[in-house]
């Protein structure tokens, strides 16, 4: 979860020792103008209307800005761009050319392919829109010495306004006589209530705790620190990595396809083509090559992979974030929450005399508010660690007065009656320094105030406890009590596997310096923590390279301001870094924004979880570490598909320009079969456009099963390197393209029955009609293309990683449909006077088989071909000192199974069952332990003066 910002209260947090530094942040760091501190200087009868009017037409209305994007734009937007224009433009020709068939596909293609894209944003939320969930609606206000309620949107810089409990503060405010508890955790992070006196600030969308007090508007909308911050969050516009490399490789693809069809267009005219017929053929040969569906399967293998990450209890708020995810090299993350519990532990208390631990722990906790809604953080605290830790039995005593905590005395006081014995006593707890001024011994407090100096050194927060006899004010004080924020179990094994997984975690959080380090010693998470001033610093000095250096050698932040998780983010982005970011409340939003990966943790705020591209439901570090696991395999499945499209788009516009620009059907061969030539034979030998689109809707629909595809998890960080990819694709691309071409020439050299070519007539196959000659390539595209995706997967040999059964059963499945439609191909569209495109006919079972067996001879070259390019690229990258990102160290099986961990690490069913055990439990221990408290009369037989074996106090030797 988030910490606490810096933007402290000015007074003490309940019973709690605060860091004098921090007392006066507020005032520091809130700065305002001459103008509005004269506006500011409101009587008790408030300002005028006329005041108010003008000040509303000048500053504007006290809300959240926001910029809307109209919806039916949006949406036509996904219908515009590289791969559309170029489908719109194929949908025109065909329109023209009355080609109704290729017009009906190519709409389909385009309508399914913009709808998918256009519901994968629209789920995404709106930060801004839940940011304004969380202002105040009405505001209680004073004008013309008149009180009203009035839409808070309507307040204004001067107005005098009215905050009691459970009010949300309608705008930042300054307060008058008196004091608050406000709840402003949704923008600091800080788990407790924190207490405002008069003239300091409270912001809006805070909430009031405990109180009731008059207060001067200093700041209305985007003005406010609320406003601020979700400014930040609407200026951060951010693309998906995902959609960059798509946009990249398509262009690339595309402008390959651009320059080798402008080719093939001039030679088809050259050789007597007609124009509308032959743009038809360089639109079908683009639609081939540029990776049409692209986005439509990267959407698909990356839903498949959020439901993953739902069982790991992380949602993906934006698909593209599980990509960025695999890629992440820095973690920040923040320490409430996340690191730590967010519970407050009892440490070993330091005792005086011979009190015992018990002894302070039932003192303690008869001091506090024992149940109740107002119960807080501490006192709950407490009565647990006395129940659970010391089988204290509070029921035993009767609680005849108690006072609360007030911001001015800083401690609560009860007054006890013993239901047993009848005696009566007084016990308190609170801030360490008011605890001291009840004792009347000097030496007393030295010793107290040595200890809670060396406690706050360790970034422990410490109480005092004392005891009295009733109506006595003789105070003995029992000793104190350090708490703290305790790491979670399971953390210091998860940080061990982060760095596994070559990540740096880096700690941001709100707290002290000592309180930090603490938790960094107890993680082992580094020794190089820093307050935020000193990157503040470097920072606002301009010295840019001395802010990268700190950030990157630091293992954490303290006492960290909101805009500085912003920064920090910001300048590891701008190494070159990808982050990831944590965090839960408004002050996190934009930061979270910022982020490659914003993830909001368990309880985070809707500003957050709307910010964020990860939402967790369950809390810990090491969800984080098992989202990241998880996205690096769905990456490992995107890189595959990308290699294989690229490959066979490589092939499709090789095979394309060779067949047209160099082989003519009509010059070379001749068509001669059952004692008559065949009909005339066209200019260039080109694919319909029914088979095309056959092909690749077959390849991409099995591609989607990519996404069940079994994978090893690299232990580096994943990046998509183009450059490499290219290379291996083309790699990939030389076999089955050498196949196509070896085989198209060999069956067009086999049409003749009066001189068939000997190749085949070694495996007895009969001569070919042109019209074989197309389905026979279809074929040979179609089955080769599984092969390629069979090989594109693994950076080893193909048999090196077994198959997913999804993917394997769509690549059989996709494998059939080709074979049937080669044996009984059904469609026959083509335009019988066209001289390039022709029909195509069905093959006998013996020629289908032969192709498949002729791919398969292809593909283990391909194979082959593909390993060795791979050594060759690592070696090359090995001599340079890079990494090629192609193969490396994978993680085992194992390394999500987790030696530590409390029961947030197991499933629902065992830990109820785990529950159930500790309740029965439970209940044998008081059976066992009910004479436990018999010795709790030594308490009352001391106030007595009764019992020899407490001694006295006041003897100096025994402090």
């Amino acid at each position: 979860m988030s910490e606490n910002s810096p933007l402290k209260s000015n007074n003490s947090d309940q019973h709690i020792s605060t860091d004098e530094n921090a007392k006066n942040q507020d005032k520091q760091d809130y700065k305002l103008s001459d103008g509005q501190l004269k506006e500011m200087e409101t009587g008790p009868e408030g300002i005028s209307d006329g005041q108010a009017k003008e000040r509303f037409n000048r500053d504007g209305p006290n809300e959240i800005n926001e910029k809307k994007k109209n919806s039916i734009i949006k949406f036509l937007s996904h219908f515009w761009g590289p791969i559309p224009i170029v489908l719109w433009v194929a949908i025109a020709l065909e329109i023209s050319r009355l080609s109704y068939l290729d017009f009906v596909i190519l709409m389909i293609l385009q309508i399914f392919n913009g709808i998918v894209v256009w519901y994968e944003e629209r789920s995404a939320g709106n930060a801004i829109e839940a940011l304004k969930k969380g202002l105040a609606s009405k505001a209680k206000v004073k004008r013309d010495n008149k009180w009203a309620t009035v839409e808070a949107r309507e307040l204004v810089i001067g107005d005098r306004v009215n905050i009691k409990l459970g009010d949300v503060i309608p705008a930042d405010c300054r307060l008058g006589p008196g004091s608050l508890e406000i709840d402003q955790s949704a923008l600091t992070g800080e788990s407790l209530a924190v207490t405002k006196s008069q003239n300091d600030i409270v912001y809006q969308s805070s909430i009031c705790k405990r109180g009731d007090i008059e207060a001067i508007v200093a700041n209305t909308g985007p003005r406010t620190y609320y406003g601020k911050i979700s400014a930040l969050v609407g200026g951060v516009e951010s693309k998906g990595n995902i959609d960059k490399i798509i946009l990249k490789f398509t262009l690339i693809l595309v402008i390959l396809g651009f320059i080798i069809t402008a080719v093939i267009f001039i030679v088809v005219m050259a050789k007597g083509g007609d124009v509308l017929e032959s743009l038809s053929l360089c639109l079908v040969i683009l639609i081939s090559v540029i990776p049409i569906a692209a986005q439509v399967v990267s959407t698909v293998v990356l839903t498949i992979g959020a439901h993953e990450l739902i069982k790991h209890k992380a949602i993906a708020r934006k698909l593209s974030a599980i990509e960025e995810m695999a890629g992440i090299q820095i973690l920040l993350s923040d320490k409430t929450g996340t690191l730590t519990k967010n519970k407050l532990k009892a440490n070993p208390p330091f005792l005086l005399a011979n009190f015992t631990e018990n002894d302070i722990f039932l003192y303690a906790a008869l001091a506090s508010k024992r149940q109740g809604q107002d119960q807080d953080a501490i006192d709950k605290c407490i009565i647990e660690s006395a129940k659970e830790n010391y089988d204290i039995n509070l029921d035993k005593y009767k609680e005849t007065n108690f006072v609360p905590f007030d911001p001015e005395n800083k401690r609560t006081e009860s007054s006890i009656k013993d239901k047993e014995t009848g005696e009566k006593f007084k016990c308190t707890k609170g801030a360490p320094q008011v605890i001291i001024e009840l004792s009347q011994k000097d030496k007393i407090k030295d010793e107290i105030t040595s200890q809670v100096d060396e406690m706050a050194a360790r970034g422990f927060r410490t109480i005092g406890v004392a005891l009295a006899k009733e109506n006595d004010d003789n105070w003995k004080i029992v000793g104190l009590i350090p708490l703290y924020d305790p790491p979670r179990e399971d953390t210091k094994e998860t940080i061990k596997k982060a760095l596994e997984m070559n990540l740096k975690v880096k700690m941001i959080t709100g707290d002290s310096i000592a309180i930090a380090k603490e938790v960094a010693r107890e993680l082992d998470l580094g020794d190089n923590i820093y307050k935020i001033n000193v990157f503040k610093e470097a920072w606002e000095s301009g010295d840019k390279e001395k802010a990268y250096n700190l950030v990157e050698n630091a293992d954490g932040f303290a006492e960290v301001f909101p805009e500085h998780k912003y920064q920090i983010c910001e300048v590891f982005q701008n190494k070159g870094y990808t982050v990831a970011m944590t965090g839960d409340g408004v002050n996190d939003a934009p930061a979270l924004k910022k982020a490659n990966v914003g993830v909001a943790v368990e309880g985070s705020t809707d500003a957050a979880r709307a910010s964020a591209s990860i939402v967790l439901t369950k809390p810990g570090l090491s969800v984080i570490i098992r989202a990241i696991y998880t996205a690096r395999m769905i990456f490992q499945r995107m890189n595959n598909y990308f290699m294989y499209r690229i490959s066979l788009s490589i092939q499709l516009l090789g095979f394309f320009f060779i067949t047209i620009i160099i082989i003519n059907p009509r010059n070379y061969f001749t068509c001669y079969s059952n004692g008559k030539s065949c009909s005339e034979l066209p200019v260039s030998f080109v694919l319909t456009m029914i088979a095309v689109v056959v092909i690749t809707i077959l390849n991409d629909f099995t591609m989607a099963t990519v996404g069940y595809d079994w994978v090893r998890v690299s232990k580096k960080p994943e990046h998509f390197n183009l450059k490499v990819m290219f290379i291996i694709a083309s790699v990939l691309a030389i076999a089955p393209l050498s196949g196509w071409i070896a085989l198209l020439v060999l069956c067009l050299a086999h049409m003749d029955s009066r001189s068939p070519n000997s190749f085949f007539q070694g495996f007895n196959i009969a001569t070919f009609s042109y019209e074989e000659i197309l389905t026979v390539i279809f074929l040979s595209i179609a089955i080769s293309n599984f092969g390629t995706l069979l090989s594109a997967r693994t950076s080893h040999w193909f048999w090196s990683r077994h198959l997913g059964w999804p993917l394997g059963l769509s690549m059989i499945c996709g494998s059939i449909i080709a074979i049937f439609f080669a044996a009984y191909w059904p469609f026959n569209f083509a335009n019988k006077s066209s001289e390039i495109s022709k029909d195509m006919a069905a093959i006998s079972w013996k020629k289908t088989w032969f192709v498949v067996g002729f791919c398969i001879v292809f593909f283990v070259l391909q194979d082959v071909s593909k390993v060795l390019a791979i050594k060759i690229i690592e070696k090359v990258y090995q001599k340079k000192g890079k990494i090629s990102g192609i193969s490396g160290e994978k993680l085992n099986a194992d390394f999500l199974k987790f030696s530590t961990g409390g029961k947030e690490d197991k499933d629902e069913i065992d830990q109820a069952k785990e529950e159930k055990e500790e309740r029965e439990e439970d209940k044998n221990k008081d059976k066992e332990k009910e004479d436990y408290h018999k010795d709790t009369n030594r308490e009352q037989d001391w106030l007595m003066g009764k019992d020899e074996n407490h001694k006295s106090i006041d003897k100096d030797e025994e402090i």
